[in-house]
């Protein structure tokens, strides 16, 4: 999973806040992204493809950033600077 940024965490899933739109994008342990804008919900494959809620557009960098494979824990460079 990839890091949890800009304080905001959850139980260790990847969580990212968009830098321009400020819609929050939230791996779900089914392997698609939850995303959140100005209230509103949806949720979508790591592909783009919508599968439910309110929200029906989301940026699709973000959701392969979130949803799509992620290197093992072991594998993480940025883990191991020193």
């Amino acid at each position: 999973m990839l890091p949890a940024t800009g304080g905001l965490e959850d139980a260790g899933m990847a969580r990212l806040k968009h830098p321009i739109t400020g819609a929050v994008y939230r791996a779900l342990d089914d392997g698609t992204v939850e995303v959140e804008s100005n209230g509103r919900k949806g949720v979508f494959g790591p592909d783009g493809a919508h599968l439910s809620g309110e929200l029906r557009i989301a940026d699709p960098h973000m959701l392969l950033w979130v949803g799509g494979p992620q290197l093992p824990r072991e594998n993480d460079r940025r883990r191991h600077r020193g």
